[in-house]
């Protein structure tokens, strides 16, 4: 029997790889890059939580200085 926390960890990871492939990537990734978004979701999706909130930390810096 597979233990819970991994059944969860692929099904988080396939949300992620869903999310990627067809909003991000329009579908154009080849297996290896999905294969890699699967079982690497937690350091690619930490990577775009800090990208976007640093985007939004430099958005708003720029307009206290508009």
């Amino acid at each position: 029997m597979i233990p819970m926390f991994i059944i969860k960890y692929l099904m988080i990871g396939f949300v992620w790889l869903l999310i990627v492939d067809l909003y991000m990537a329009f579908g154009q990734m080849n297996n290896s890059a999905r294969i890699r978004y699967l079982l690497l979701w937690p350091f690619t999706l930490g990577a775009f939580i800090f990208g976007v909130i640093q985007a939004i930390i430099n958005d708003q810096n720029q307009d206290n200085y508009e």
